[in-house]
C-alpha cells in the first residue's frame, strides 16, 4: 500500500494512499488528525485484537466509521451503512469503490505508527 504524509498550506496533517485507497487518507486527515487520544486507543484497541483478547471493534466517526477484526480493517463513509432508506430508481447500482476501503491490521498499525510518528514531529 502507497502512502504519503504531508502538510497542507495550513500547516495541517494530510494522509494521501494510492487510488483505491483513498478514503483511508481521507480517514486519516480528517477523522484522525493530530489526536494522540484516539491514536492511543487505536493502538490499544489493535493490541487486544493480536493478543485475541477481543473479536472486533467498531469506530464511529463523523464522516467515516472504521471496523476493525483480528485480519483487517475497514473504513467506509457513514452514509454508505446508514441507517436509512434512500428512494433511487429500481436496477440503479451506486458506486462505492471510492466510498469504503480497507487494508491487513498489520498493515494499519504500520501506517498508524508512522502517522503517529508524523504529527509528533509537526
Amino acid at each position: 500500500m502507497d502512502y504519503q504524509f504531508i502538510r497542507n498550506d495550513r500547516a495541517e496533517p494530510v494522509a494521501i494512499f494510492e487510488m483505491g485507497a483513498e478514503i483511508l487518507g481521507l480517514w486519516f486527515s480528517e477523522e484522525l488528525g493530530r489526536d494522540r487520544q484516539k491514536i492511543a486507543h487505536l493502538l490499544d484497541i489493535i493490541e487486544l485484537l493480536e493478543t485475541k483478547n477481543i473479536e472486533h471493534y467498531a469506530l464511529q466517526g463523523q464522516e467515516f466509521n472504521m471496523d476493525l477484526n483480528r485480519d483487517e480493517i475497514e473504513v467506509y463513509a457513514a452514509i454508505t451503512r446508514g441507517q436509512e432508506e434512500f428512494d433511487i430508481p429500481e436496477d440503479t447500482e451506486l458506486y462505492d469503490q471510492e466510498s469504503i476501503s480497507g487494508c491487513g491490521l498489520a498493515d494499519f498499525k504500520s501506517v498508524l505508527l508512522s502517522w503517529e510518528n508524523f504529527i509528533g514531529r509537526l
